[in-house]
């Protein structure tokens, strides 16, 4: 035997010797720490510390984390996620502000305070500190239940992530109702799209139809055709900021948009008052004989006062083309300032391919919305000139034709969009159904439900994470499960740890967030 391979097998001894030394030295350890809790050979808590044994020797908790203590850790992500939100839900706003103004008759406003972030221009700053103690709440609150569940029950994390989420669902009431009832029933659609990839992956069953390539246009259209109908016929259905952006991304003034309600209801309509605004001589004319000033259908060229079009044709082009420029900023805003804020490392590392790729799905975006725009007025427009009247179902079908436009979109992104509208649309629907008093009005329903869907979800991440969509998983990450930290002493420090994450998740060998505009 040569004298390197009697030097290896000397080696091999020793190493097995170390490693006999470190197991036995682990199995004292572990009985150390149950002697240490007065616990008895049988008891519960003993047998946690044989489970968790080799999770205690690393100064992780039985619920995941290390070295801080369960409320240090609770607070932490209560600091961070409410900063973050608040970043997200301000930046956006700021951002849109100073896009305005560097698009108006004085863009060197832009640099003075007072225009940019003023008294009168910081109506977010509710809605931010809402969401950021919704946020924070959750996240806090779902700590703290989870590590009690584990430590103080003997659950393992992945069996109590369904509990400690409902109860952090509770944090909803932060939120205002209409809000809280619109996510709610956000994540309720976010949560059946998980269900069902559940049962599908295990083969339990799937739904006819569910390989179509397009069966997101499908949701989306029908979500569209409720949406749309609500957006003339139904407004109190709709949420009110919702309800107010489609007016504003839209070429029918209010006014407008009351007298063809009224129209449609069988209620007489007088156009004097809008005779006032503008003459629609030339439409009355081609609307047929006139009673005065009434007509009995609203004419189109009233429709395009926001144009100033005499033409059909060309009104929804200039209705496109309005749409476009009213909407990219707030569109930049969305796929740029949360990416920046979620992403700070990797933004600040590439800033020319951030902006540049923010600008592209900017542009697809107000593409899609611009040709929604057009296809809505254009089927509006042609159902006038056919049938010589207006009619509630019309409006209906309008919404499953401008949802077509969805084809301008990224196929990554028409689920998303499709999973946004439905929450909206079944929210419309149910309250036109409870206000004829068809359905029963339940009181704290929202709640409720919000709770239910956000312990189904969190029970999905925790055991099946490929289920949920990769935007989902990705938000659950960033504001749930992040790296441990100090305990933050004030808001500047944990905004700076709040955006440090990225780096710190690459470090500790998890994946890198990737977050998508909404």
């Amino acid at each position: 035997m040569g004298r390197g391979d009697k030097g290896d097998e000397e080696l091999r001894a020793k190493l097995e010797e170390t490693q006999r030394r470190l197991e036995s030295t682990s199995r004292e350890l572990v009985a150390a720490l149950g002697k240490l809790h007065g616990s008895g050979p049988g008891s519960p808590v003993r047998s946690r510390h044989r489970k968790h044994g080799s999770a205690e020797m690393m100064g992780m908790c039985p619920c995941g984390h290390i070295g801080a203590t369960c409320m240090e850790h609770a607070a932490t992500s209560f600091w961070r996620s409410f900063v973050l939100a608040y970043m997200v839900r301000a930046g956006v706003a700021v951002f849109t502000r100073g896009l305005g103004l560097m698009r108006g008759k004085s863009p060197r406003d832009v640099l003075k305070l007072e225009k940019l972030i003023g008294e009168n221009h910081t109506h977010y700053r509710e809605d931010a500190v809402r969401l950021g103690l919704f946020l924070g709440a959750f996240t806090g609150g779902y700590h703290i239940v989870r590590c009690n569940m584990c430590n103080r029950l003997g659950f393992s994390p992945k069996k109590a992530a369904a509990v400690a989420g409902a109860m952090g669902g509770l944090s909803s009431l932060f939120l205002k109702r209409k809000k809280r009832r619109t996510f709610a029933l956000y994540l309720m659609a976010r949560l059946a799209q998980g269900a069902y990839a559940s049962q599908k992956n295990n083969n339990r069953f799937h739904f006819w139809g569910s390989h179509w390539s397009h069966g997101d246009i499908l949701l989306f259209a029908m979500s569209s055709a409720q949406v749309m109908y609500a957006y003339v016929m139904r407004p109190d259905t709709l949420d009110a900021g919702f309800w107010n952006f489609i007016v504003r991304a839209g070429p029918i003034d209010k006014e407008t948009l009351g007298l063809i309600k009224d129209q449609c209801n069988g209620k007489h309509v007088d156009l004097r008052p809008a005779l006032a605004a503008r003459s629609v001589t030339g439409a009355m004319d081609a609307f047929g004989p006139v009673v005065g000033e009434e007509v009995r259908c609203v004419p189109c060229q009233l429709m395009h006062r926001s144009t100033g079009c005499p033409g059909c044709t060309l009104h929804m082009a200039m209705s496109a083309k309005d749409t476009f420029r009213k909407c990219f900023p707030f569109y930049l805003s969305i796929h740029l300032v949360p990416f920046a804020i979620l992403n700070a490392a990797k933004a600040l590392r590439d800033p020319v391919g951030t902006v540049f790729k923010a600008t592209t799905a900017t542009v697809r975006s107000t593409s899609f919305i611009s040709a929604f725009v057009a296809l809505y007025m254009g089927t509006a427009c042609v159902s006038r000139r056919i049938f010589q009247r207006d009619h509630r179902a019309m409006y209906y079908f309008a919404g499953i034709v401008a949802a077509q436009s969805l084809l301008l979109e990224k196929k990554s992104r028409r689920a998303e969009l499709a999973l946004y509208l439905m929450p909206r649309a079944f929210d419309s629907f149910a309250s036109t159904v409870i206000d004829k008093k068809l359905l029963p009005r339940v009181p704290h329903a929202e709640l409720a439900l919000f709770c239910v869907t956000a312990g189904g979800l969190m029970h999905l991440y925790e055991n099946e994470p490929d289920t949920l969509a990769g935007f989902m998983r990705s938000t659950i990450r960033r504001f749930v499960h992040r790296p441990n930290a100090p305990l933050p002493h004030s808001a500047s420090e944990a905004m700076i740890q709040a955006v440090g994450d990225e780096d710190s998740d690459t470090d500790n060998g998890s994946p890198k967030t990737k977050a998508n505009a909404p």
